[in-house]
């Protein structure tokens, strides 16, 4: 019997399904409860704001499970001698992530927050329902494994050996000295520019690039010995 070794890959393209933004408050000053203070009031105006997105639907989830602070000192030069001075400054931060469905509420509520003092948005990614991904990486690991027996089958013709037969198949990585896994959904950020909509209104323009969802496969089949002729 001769082995033969293929590799079968499938992607499968989709428009993202949901955006996540990430982003963070932060103030410093030389005040640590003035900054503190800061923080606290702008965060829980987000806060609510995010709360009343989900309850209508827009919004799907949102999580704020990161506060920090810290001292440090900063060099400032000094008006009446000309040299440096130390002073004391606090800084804090808090950060907030909320995942959107409707992606026109996403785009009105970034324009709000890009123009709050203090606010910072880190990033955008992209991502589809656990269910659609599901059932595109079914549709991709059919298609790769077909993939697999035609290309084996090919090389089997080639060299008169007959049909072919399975005899394992491996996922992206699980094959000894293979790459990483399959079935990657990659994460893109926004391309974001200022619009208006029609009542007047700001929007952040968004494009979200379409995700694709690949497999890679690798798999052996076995062939009978050449035909005589």
């Amino acid at each position: 019997m001769t082995r033969i070794a293929v590799e079968g890959q499938a992607t499968r393209t989709h428009p993202a399904e949901r955006g996540t933004v990430n982003l963070h408050v932060a103030f410093s000053g030389t005040l640590r409860n003035d900054v503190v203070d800061q923080v606290a009031r702008t965060h829980t105006i987000l806060v609510d704001q995010v709360k009343a997105h989900v309850s209508t639907g827009a919004a799907e989830r949102w999580d704020a499970d990161s506060v920090h602070s810290y001292v440090y000192d900063d060099r400032v030069k000094n008006s009446q001698t000309g040299g440096k001075q130390r002073i004391r400054r606090f800084r804090a931060s808090a950060r907030l992530s909320v995942t959107f469905r409707d992606f026109e509420v996403l785009s009105t509520w970034l324009a709000d927050v890009m123009d709050v003092e203090g606010v910072e948005v880190d990033r955008i990614t992209w991502n589809l329902t656990d269910e659609t991904r599901k059932a595109l990486l079914a549709e991709a690991r059919i298609e790769a494994a077909e993939e697999t027996a035609v290309r084996a089958q090919s090389y089997a013709d080639a060299l008169g050996l007959g049909p072919v037969a399975p005899v394992a198949i491996f996922e992206a990585g699980l094959r000894g000295g293979g790459n990483g896994g399959g079935g990657h959904v990659p994460m893109y950020a926004m391309r974001a520019g200022m619009m208006s909509d029609g009542d007047g209104g700001a929007q952040v323009e968004l494009q979200p690039r379409d995700i694709d969802v690949d497999v890679t496969l690798s798999a052996d089949y076995e062939a009978g010995a050449p035909a005589e002729g």
